[in-house]
Order: structure tokens, then sequence, then C-alpha cells
């Protein structure tokens, strides 16, 4: 977590506030152009938990109330490991001389972002497609929904540690955009000639202003997996519309292009073409294919032995770490990490094979076959 004391908020400063006579909010962690995040303690729970409290000048605009509150609603219907789940949602009524504060409840996590991860170095391929795998299981999770997140980037996916190993958690689904399912009356169309997402990561429908699917999502992952292996995203710069043309209409580079001692195989040079196509038809047809495809690099390629699968550099004989580690991965509903590690175990030892084909089999949710 940041350090709270060199922070200030954009909004009214909550800190020392208790929202709701439930959450005492003690100190800032971020804050943010629309909404500031706390760190607070819910009195009646006993458990420190993230407040994200909407400016007042957001919180007077129906639509920004609408996105509020849907981010909540997505959130609390979303039930998976890399999603942040959503506790609470409510609002604080105004102070004498104040105004009313429309907040979100979260569990208070402690990590760091995936930008601030790229600012450290060098991240090894394994990590970055170890990353990835996640980032796409949480998104699949969404998209299950009928939801688009529409803003991904490294600002909005936290790092934390889980078992000693990397855990990516998807954060903020304040712009997400619902298209099918219980929660379409949520989300009417956007404002003509709005554009909604994050200059970087905009897919060509966005910058064409086109209908969007699911498929801008995808576009986003390949540009993160893009810079996570380059150090820069495929079209830099600040002017908005050179930007937006060359994600419109100008071929990606080639990733190997701008960061040619890497190592990138032939097949994840593909992946991350496939990606960034112009087209949204010719992209991997949905976050959980192209999580196989990325799972099936990290388990096949070199990139796993060269790096170590998820940054752990796994020791031991006839592959019983790899196995033990499978297992733990497994149990903590990692399918991609635990089917690259029991491919280490049973390369190792024929004798794991029958776990890595159990695993596999659970993963893909196929049947047993009977003796």
């Amino acid at each position: 977590m940041a350090d709270a004391i060199a922070l200030h908020p954009r909004g009214p400063d909550l800190r020392g506030r208790t929202l709701y006579g439930r959450f005492r909010l003690d100190g800032l962690i971020a804050p943010g152009g629309m909404a500031d995040l706390y760190e607070a303690l819910d009195l009646r729970l006993r458990r420190r938990v993230a407040i994200k409290a909407l400016h007042p000048e957001h919180g007077r605009q129906p639509e920004q109330r609408r996105r509020f509150l849907q981010e909540a609603v997505i959130g609390a219907r979303v039930d998976h490991p890399h999603v942040i789940p959503i506790f609470d949602h409510a609002e604080e009524p105004a102070a004498p001389g104040g105004e009313p504060v429309l907040f979100l409840v979260m569990p208070m996590l402690h990590g760091i972002t995936l930008r601030q991860r790229i600012l450290e170095g060098v991240i090894p391929i394994a990590d970055a497609l170890h990353l990835m795998i996640q980032l796409l299981d949480g998104l699949a999770a969404i998209h299950k929904l009928g939801a688009v997140h529409r803003d991904l980037k490294p600002e909005n996916c936290l790092i934390v540690q889980r078992h000693g190993r990397d855990h990516l958690v998807l954060l903020d689904l304040g712009l997400a955009k619902v298209h099918t399912g219980p929660l379409l009356s949520l989300a009417p169309s956007s404002a003509p000639g709005a554009l909604i997402g994050t200059l970087g990561y905009i897919s060509p429908e966005q910058a064409r202003q086109e209908p969007i699917t699911h498929a801008v999502d995808i576009y986003a992952v390949g540009v993160i997996l893009f810079e996570l292996l380059a150090r820069s995203v495929p079209f830099p710069g600040a002017n908005t519309l050179e930007v937006l043309s060359a994600h419109a209409g100008k071929v990606a580079p080639a990733v190997r292009e701008k960061a040619p001692t890497r190592g990138i195989s032939d097949n994840l040079e593909a992946l991350i073409a496939s990606a960034l196509e112009k087209d949204p038809a010719r992209r991997p047809p949905d976050a959980e294919s192209f999580r196989r495809l990325l799972a099936a690099e990290l388990a096949t390629s070199d990139t796993a032995a060269a790096d170590g699968v998820g940054g752990c550099c796994l020791k031991g004989h006839d592959g019983v770490d790899e196995a033990k580690a499978a297992l733990a991965a497994w149990h903590d509903v990692d399918d991609a990490q635990a089917r690259a590690l029991a491919v280490r175990a049973s390369s190792k030892n024929p004798a794991w094979r029958p776990l890595a084909y159990l695993i596999e089999c659970a993963a893909e949710q196929t049947p047993m076959p009977t003796p």
C-alpha cells in the first residue's frame, strides 16, 4: 500500500469519518479521478476493508451514479478469485454544509499494481504469461455475466501474494458495459461521440466509435501482454488523434521488433498478433479460449523451463515438488498454473502423467473415461 502520509484525496478528505455508522475511514490508499480509495475498519464485523468514495461532482450526475451502482452489482455477482468482490454499496447522508457520499465496500488487499511491477524492471516471459492467464480467467467470469470491462490496463490489475506466488486481481468495473442478462436495465447506450477507455489500450472499434463486444477486452489484454514483454504499448504517444488513428487502422508492430533479445517464440508472437487484430472476428473468440492458448504456450514452450513457471523456480527430484505445487494450484482454482506444473512434473517423471491427465480433464470439465 502506498504511503498514505504523502497522499491527498482529490475529493473531500474523509479520513477520520465513519460512514453509515459502521465504516471508519483511517487512511487514504489512493486518490482517483472519479473516486478516492480509503482503508477503513468495519466496526460491526471488526475487519479491515477498502472504501471507494465517489467524488461529489460525479455523485450528482445520474450517469456516473448509474455506473457506480453497476460496478457494485457486477462486483457482487462475480464470485471469482481473480476479480475484486464488492461487499456493499451505500450512500452516506450529507453532513451539515457537505454533500452525500456514495461509496463501495471492498476487501482490503495488500499488493502492487501491474503498472508498478512494470516499472520495477523486466518481467520474465513465464511470469508475464502467468499473470495474463489469471487476468483472462477473471475476465471470462465477467464476460459470462454479459459485461465488457472496456478499461483494462496495468493500473486496474493488482498483484498480491498467495502461497508465495503472484496472484492477480482485476479491479475497477466502473466503466463496464452490460449487453445481456439481468443487468441489462442498468446499462443504457453511451452518449453519441463518447469515447470510453484508456488511450493506450483502447480497441480499434472503440477508436472508431463502433458497437463493442467482448473482443475489446481481448484486444486490451493483447496490448498489456505486448507491454509486459516489450516495456512499451504498441502505439505509444500523447497525441490523442494520432494514437486513436493508429489503433483504428495501423498494424501493430511485432513484439520481437521491440524486444529482440527476449527470445519470444513464433507461437507467442502469433498469439499476441491475433489479439491485436483490427477485425474483432479475427481475435481469439473469447477470454477462455485466449487463456487456454496462453496456458498451452506456457506449458509446452521453452519459456517455462527458462524462466520458471509463475516466478517460482521449483527444485526437486523426479517431479515431486512440481507435482505438489500443481496440487496446491489446483486447490486454489488456478487451473492454468496447475496444468503447467503438472506437465513439468510428468516431463521429469512419467509416473506423474496421470496427475497431469486428471488436472487437464478437470480443468476442461471432461468426463473421465470409465475402465
